[in-house]
C-alpha cells in the first residue's frame, strides 16, 4: 500500500471515527475517557507514534495485547473475546503452576494430582474431580457467607474451570490407554 493511499484510508477512517462519537451519547460507557482526549496534543502525538510504530512492524509493547483489541476484529463478539482471553489465562495459570507441582524432575505437569490418585488408589482424572469438588465447596461456603478469606472468588473459577480441563485430559488418557 502506497503512503498516499494509507493516508486516504485513515482519512476515511477518522471521519468514520468522528461521525460515530458525534452521534453516540456521551453519557454512554463507550465513550469513558474519549472526551477528555480529544484535541489533547500529547496524546494524539503518542497515538501517531505507536501506530507509525506498529505500522514499521515495531512494537513498542513487545506484543502485547490491549483490553479492547478484540473490538477491532468484528467477526468475533465481545463477549466471545473475553471468553478467548480467559482461556489465555488459563494456558499462563496452568504453565506457572505445573512448575510448582510437577515432579522434581519437572517432566510431568500433572505430576502431583497422578500421585495422589495413586496414593489413594483411584484414577488420575477422579482425583483431580476431587480437586473440582473443593473448589465447588470453596464457591458453596462463598455463596452462603459473602467472603472467602483465603482465595477470591475469581482465582476460585478459574481453578475450577483448570480443574474441570484437568479431569477431561486425565479421563481421555485413561480412556485412550484401556483402549
Amino acid at each position: 500500500m502506497t503512503a498516499a493511499l494509507l493516508e486516504a484510508a485513515n482519512d476515511a477512517l477518522r471521519s468514520a471515527v468522528a461521525d460515530r462519537m458525534a452521534s453516540t451519547d456521551p453519557a454512554d460507557p463507550k465513550m469513558v475517557g474519549y472526551s477528555s482526549l480529544a484535541g489533547c496534543q500529547p496524546a494524539q502525538q503518542c497515538a501517531a507514534q505507536v501506530l507509525s510504530d506498529a505500522w514499521r512492524g515495531e512494537s513498542c509493547c513487545e506484543g502485547q495485547r490491549f483490553r479492547g483489541d478484540s473490538l477491532m476484529r468484528a467477526e468475533v463478539h465481545p463477549t466471545s473475546q473475553a471468553f478467548y482471553d480467559l482461556c489465555e489465562q488459563l494456558k499462563a495459570t496452568h504453565a506457572g503452576k505445573s512448575k510448582d507441582y510437577g515432579c522434581p524432575s519437572g517432566t510431568d505437569p500433572l505430576a502431583n494430582i497422578r500421585n495422589g490418585a495413586k496414593f489413594v488408589g483411584i484414577p488420575a482424572w477422579r482425583a483431580a474431580m476431587v480437586r473440582l469438588s473443593d473448589k465447588v465447596t470453596r464457591l458453596a461456603t462463598f455463596n452462603a457467607t459473602g467472603s472467602l478469606h483465603y482465595e477470591g472468588v475469581e482465582d476460585t473459577l478459574v481453578d475450577l474451570a483448570s480443574y474441570a480441563l484437568l479431569s477431561l485430559l486425565l479421563y481421555r488418557e485413561e480412556r485412550d490407554e484401556s483402549a
